[in-house]
């Protein structure tokens, strides 16, 4: 079949916010049907990188730290961007985990990667999962980072995420998602007690999953028996 789409044709490109942080492209476009579409602003970022960082007795390793964007405290993955001098995003995750929580060594994985939101973005983010990682330094903060490590068991902390204890960014669930996967599907020995431990919370959980489900079920039905 052939693909009826394509992509827009650039006119013009000028960039119209620059600093450390982001790059702010403004462009002309148009598209495939004659349309000029002007501007068009695209953020230019650094890639990302964000881990799944676990100890060898099965503790996530999470941080918590004030977000202004939501101007909230918030719990999350370990993570940050990449750097000019990384040659991969694997240098990038270790050197975050290390500083944001003093714990490194360890097994590395890559889980996958996407598009943090393609539609005004240029950046990827890379998920990574890492296992029997251990405090190793103490923390080496930025200036700006007030951050505190919490642990937390593997399995409690993803049954917790997947009810929506937490609110966690998307891209960390994503790759809370894709590590997920990786530990239940992977032959790799060295996974067999993380596979165990979530397998065992996995044939647990229905029965408080049907009670939500019922709950929200009710819920409903109250709902739409008052309207």
């Amino acid at each position: 079949m052939e693909d009826r789409l394509t992509p827009w044709n650039v006119l013009g490109s000028t960039i119209t916010y620059e600093d450390r942080w982001l790059k702010v492209r403004s462009d002309r476009c148009q598209n495939a049907h004659g349309l000029v579409i002007e501007p068009y602003h695209v953020l230019e970022y650094s890639n990302w990188v964000n881990v799944l960082a676990i100890t060898s007795d099965g503790q996530v390793v999470l941080v918590r730290e004030y977000r202004h964007g939501a101007g909230q405290i918030l719990v999350g993955l370990p993570g940050g961007t990449t750097e000019t001098g990384d040659a991969k995003p694997l240098e990038a995750i270790q050197r975050e985990l290390l500083e944001e929580t003093g714990y490194g060594g360890g097994q590395f994985f890559e889980v996958g990667h996407s598009y943090a939101n393609p539609a005004n973005q240029n950046n990827i983010i890379w998920s990574f999962l890492a296992i029997d990682v251990q405090q190793t330094h103490e923390q080496s903060l930025d200036e700006t980072e007030d951050i505190e490590v919490v642990l937390q068991d593997l399995a409690e902390f993803n049954q917790q995420t997947w009810q929506g204890t937490y609110d966690l960014q998307a891209m960390h669930l994503a790759t809370i998602g894709l590590a997920t996967q990786f530990i239940l599907t992977s032959r790799l020995p060295q996974l067999q007690p993380l596979r165990s431990k979530l397998l065992l919370q996995y044939d647990s959980a229905p029965h408080s999953s049907d009670e939500n489900n019922e709950s929200r079920i009710s819920t409903s039905e109250r709902g739409e028996a008052g309207t």
